[in-house]
């Protein structure tokens, strides 16, 4: 039985993902993160939008998915190989791919009071039967990105979400979305920086978060409307359930604890 696991976590654009993945760190210290947009393809390499005649940034085809995949296995079998509880070594990990690309808001230390942090860890603690965060028995590695669980082409050996152990799918109100991304003045690029064109995020940013996760979405209708969806005119989840669906515009504290309880539903299958 492998004592990592690897876990996604994915929503659309400026919904929050960073930010809890940072926070889940916190809780889990044998941790380390992958961030999709370091593997954005160069800036002279991305598609651009036929019929808006701009660069889209928010496709599959802007991003090297290949290099992405093999680096979550190449991460995997690194700790697999490595001694569980040290975090020296994790840290060794982490620090080579530590992100320059990472957008997370200025307080995300803020997002989460220290009681509520206290408060989860013990119920990790207590789940687990250990003492102390260096007697969680696994390590993690947590992907997150815009297009981890997206539809297309999921029999792909490169497709991210078939790598993934178990995921939590962020996602946030059209216009909570609408105002995180255009609040967002310029972002860093591989060859430079990238500043979104008027209109961007309703002409492109939210009809390809809808496109790339059609199937999701037929499943889930709250992932891209108000109305939650009824059991019996929902269509088949494309991901068999292994995907928990929850909402930024909650309590950071409630989203926190959904990826908390998938990372233990995960290990809790595996380990009974």
């Amino acid at each position: 039985m492998s004592n990592v696991i690897v876990v996604g976590i994915s929503g659309p654009s400026c919904s929050g993902k960073t930010a809890i993945a940072l926070n889940l760190l916190k809780v889990f210290p044998h941790t380390v993160i992958i961030h999709q947009d370091d593997f954005y393809k160069t800036d002279s390499q991305i598609p651009t939008h036929a019929d808006l005649g701009v660069q889209d940034w928010d496709c599959p085809h802007a991003m090297d998915m290949p290099r992405l995949v093999q680096e979550i296995r190449n991460v995997r079998q690194q700790l697999e190989c490595r001694d569980t509880h040290s975090s020296d070594q994790i840290g060794d990990i982490r620090n080579h791919l530590a992100s320059q690309w990472a957008n997370p808001s200025k307080d995300v230390d803020q997002l989460i009071s220290a009681e509520a942090l206290a408060s989860i860890k013990e119920q990790v603690l207590r789940s687990l039967g250990v003492a102390g965060t260096r007697q969680v028995p696994f390590s993690i590695v947590l992907v997150e990105g815009i297009l981890l669980f997206h539809d297309n082409d999921q029999s792909s050996e490169h497709h991210p979400g078939t790598v993934c152990d178990t995921g939590v799918f962020i996602y946030a109100k059209y216009e909570t979305l609408k105002m995180r991304r255009e609040s967002r003045t310029s972002y860093a690029t591989v060859e430079g920086v990238w500043a979104d064109p008027p209109g961007y995020f309703d002409s492109l940013v939210w009809p390809n978060y809808v496109k790339y996760h059609a199937g999701f979405v037929a499943a889930h209708p709250e992932l891209a409307t108000d109305r939650m969806a009824n059991k019996a005119d929902a269509a088949q989840d494309p991901w068999g359930g292994k995907v928990v669906i929850c909402s930024s515009d909650t309590a950071a504290e409630d989203t926190l604890r959904q990826c908390v309880l998938a990372i233990l539903a995960e290990w809790h299958k595996r380990s009974h």
